[in-house]
């Protein structure tokens, strides 16, 4: 009898232990299942996020707006033209002429312009009286108009408002005086009498833009002053030094052991509100600017510092400069990629006239004119493309310390959305011996 109640419970004990043993394997293949569903809803989540990141409209506040396409564009003059001397150009103004030239192109020619062009992002800008400006234009040899498209005539005035004029082309006197006017009085004489002259210049693609703005926080005339300022060869020179103290939201910097930049504010007009941006290297300028990016510059944007945030606010120094700069447009044009247009041969513009000989680009120019100082900033640009017929071959404890006090790099661009309207370098500033007399009555 106890030997049967022995295997009784040796067999009960057998069951418990099988039934435990299939609960155990259920309860496992269950979490097994459950941890897979989880992975899925988090990968589905984790993709989602992923889209609506990538879709996301850019938050321009957040110092992302430099992340346009074509903002490699604005720098590429400065890398080719980079010869250590004080430079400046209009990114916005070429890509407006780019523009309207491409409007007019047609087959590989309109190709290679759009391989540049393809990704610009043109703002349209309201002009502010003496303030802000800027116009396109189309100048027409009189006696070529009935040549040129109404299509294309009605594509620039409606999409980029462009002037239409005609003129007799007998010397470049009325081109000039509109440059100068729509530059606000900067750039004068833009163009020689011979281009006009040449009887086979018939159109001008114009492109003329200034500002005329002052800082947010002005410099005093009083505080400035000779100051030494160190060459690119090695030798120093007596800049004049403008300094000011501040602890405004409108300035902020940057420093590492590579770089210091300083952003100051010009004053908003009309709801557009440019910044100037001053990056000075440790290292040589030249290989600077050789080997900058666009992040570069969205790193130095995204981490520079208010002067409102720091303990005692900045001491700025940063010296004086005003220059015109001629770019060579049409070498530079070509060494990107637009070629067939300024090739007699090649150049096809069927879609901005209807003239059998046909017309190319003869010559691209630019002019950029800069004067900086304590008020603030005055600076213009103007691109001129000239459409010639193919008939002939043309030929801490204390204020933080900023000093700008080497050869810098330098940017004007649109504060809200990133358009950048002025670009360059300054290897040697004002001199002091030149301006101090300007001062000697404060």
């Amino acid at each position: 009898m106890e030997e049967n109640n022995s295997q009784i419970k040796i067999k009960l004990t057998t069951v418990i232990v099988l039934i435990l043993l299939v609960l155990i394997i259920i309860f496992g293949v269950l979490l097994v299942i459950f941890n897979k569903n989880n992975e899925s809803k988090s990968n589905q989540i984790d993709e989602g996020n992923s889209t609506q990141s990538e879709y996301q409209p850019t938050d321009i506040k957040n110092d992302t707006k430099t992340n346009y396409s074509d903002t490699e564009f604005s720098f590429k003059f400065l890398k080719i033209e980079n010869n250590r001397k004080n430079m400046i150009y209009s990114p916005l103004s070429i890509k407006y002429a780019l523009e309207m030239l491409n409007e007019g192109a047609s087959g590989n020619t309109k190709i290679e312009i759009e391989k540049v062009i393809k990704e610009f992002n043109l703002t349209k800008y309201s002009n502010v009286n003496d303030v802000l400006s800027l116009a396109n234009g189309l100048y027409i040899r009189d006696r070529y108009s009935s040549f040129v498209k109404n299509e294309y005539k009605n594509t620039l005035q409606n999409k980029y408002n462009a002037e239409i004029k005609y003129d007799a082309f007998e010397n470049a006197s009325n081109v000039n005086k509109w440059i100068e006017n729509k530059t606000l009085g900067i750039i004068k004489n833009m163009i020689d009498d011979s281009i006009v002259q040449d009887p086979n210049t018939e159109m001008l693609l114009i492109n003329a833009l200034a500002i005329d703005m002052e800082w947010e926080n002005q410099f005093e005339g009083s505080k400035t002053y000779g100051e030494k300022f160190n060459l690119n060869n090695g030798n120093t020179m007596t800049a004049t030094m403008m300094h000011n103290e501040t602890s405004s939201d409108n300035i902020s910097f940057y420093k590492d052991k590579n770089v210091t930049s300083l952003t100051m504010d010009l004053k908003k007009y009309d709801n557009t509100q440019l910044e100037f941006i001053a990056i000075m290297p440790n290292k040589d300028l030249s290989e600077y600017v050789r080997d900058f990016t666009i992040n570069e510059l969205n790193n130095i944007t995204k981490d520079s510092k208010s002067a409102s945030k720091t303990k005692y606010g900045v001491d700025i120094s940063i010296p004086k400069f005003s220059f015109d700069y001629d770019l060579s447009l049409k070498d530079d044009l070509i060494n990107i990629g637009i070629k067939e247009a300024f090739d007699e041969n090649l150049a096809d513009f069927s879609n901005m006239t209807n003239s059998p000989i046909g017309l190319y680009v003869s010559e691209a120019l630019h002019k950029a004119n800069i004067d900086f100082t304590e008020k603030g900033v005055k600076a213009a640009a103007a691109t001129v493309i000239v459409m010639t017929d193919k008939a002939m071959i043309a030929n801490q404890t204390k204020p933080e310390e900023i000093k700008i006090d080497k050869p810098f790099m330098y940017i004007i661009r649109d504060k809200q959305n990133g358009e950048i309207w002025f670009v360059g370098t300054v290897y040697e500033p004002n001199s002091w011996e030149s301006d101090k007399a300007d001062y000697q009555y404060r």
